[in-house]
């Protein structure tokens, strides 16, 4: 339990806030009429079907999986994944007064929420990690089965259903790795920075199933589904690693025009320090 002598480490007369420790967590005291408030931070980790949701991101008059936490609790999230995309361990964060052992928040805040989402975690963090700020590092996977058609594996694996050539494929996701300018392989905006890092790609397949890994300081909008479409066109034979090598090198100027599908992607892990 919270011990109820809160040592003030700075404060902050213009936002009637303090800064203390309780039990080594940064935590938020507010001050409001010489009644003071704990401000917990907490951070959860959730798991999410993305079938049937138009995206993460609130959207009006769409269904989406922050749309639906957020009947329960405010909450900023990691980052924002595309409709049909599934997530195994996105993270968010949200600030409450309310006090509660930290592993209750996962039972409480499931109560409200649909069967296509569920919470794994959570925790209780300093006052200063932020879900999307914080994160040094994020893993994405991709899946595309080579065998036969399956109604039950189309919403969550890409059924490509012809054989490709794995080890072209593992040749050819080597010109990915390390930093580059990736604005030939997803949605460019004129405020948005392209540069990433690119730590980890591996290419796995498992009787037909075929997984692409991705760990990166960072991905844009469409990045991993634009690069799986383009390794996808080496493993087929239609283009070479050296057409993708162009692209990449001509920094935006030439684009990727192959774009997997949502289906087969997932936000895999979210990594902090």
């Amino acid at each position: 339990s919270r011990s109820n002598t809160y040592k003030i480490q700075s404060f902050n007369m213009d936002a009637f806030r303090y800064v203390i420790n309780v039990n080594n967590i940064r935590c938020m005291l507010w001050c409001d009429y010489n009644e003071f408030y704990v401000m917990n931070r907490i951070k959860c980790i959730v798991s999410y079907d993305g079938s049937k949701f138009h995206g993460f991101q609130v959207q009006n008059q769409f269904r989406t999986v922050q749309g639906e936490i957020q009947k329960a609790i405010v909450i900023h999230a990691s980052g924002r994944t595309d409709a049909k995309v599934h997530g195994r361990r996105q993270v968010f964060h949200f600030d409450t007064l309310r006090e509660m052992p930290e592993k209750q928040w996962k039972r409480a805040i499931n109560h409200f929420l649909p069967n296509d989402i569920y919470i794994i975690d959570s925790f209780l963090v300093d006052e200063n990690f932020h879900s999307r700020y914080s994160a040094t590092k994020k893993e994405y996977h991709y899946m595309l089965s080579m065998n036969d058609y399956s109604p039950f594996e189309t919403n969550y694996i890409y059924q490509y259903g012809k054989e490709l050539d794995i080890e072209a494929m593992r040749n050819a996701a080597k010109i990915f790795i390390g930093e580059h300018d990736f604005a030939s392989f997803c949605a460019v905006d004129q405020y948005g920075n392209t540069i990433r890092t690119l730590y980890q790609i591996e290419i796995e397949n498992n009787q037909g199933i075929v997984t692409f890994k991705f760990v990166g300081n960072g991905f844009r909008r469409y990045m991993v589904r634009h690069l799986v479409g383009g390794l996808i066109q080496v493993g087929a034979h239609r283009i070479t690693k050296e057409f993708l090598e162009e692209l990449i090198e001509s920094k935006g100027q030439k684009k990727c025009l192959f774009k997997a599908k949502p289906q087969g992607l997932y936000l895999h892990e979210v990594f902090y320090k």
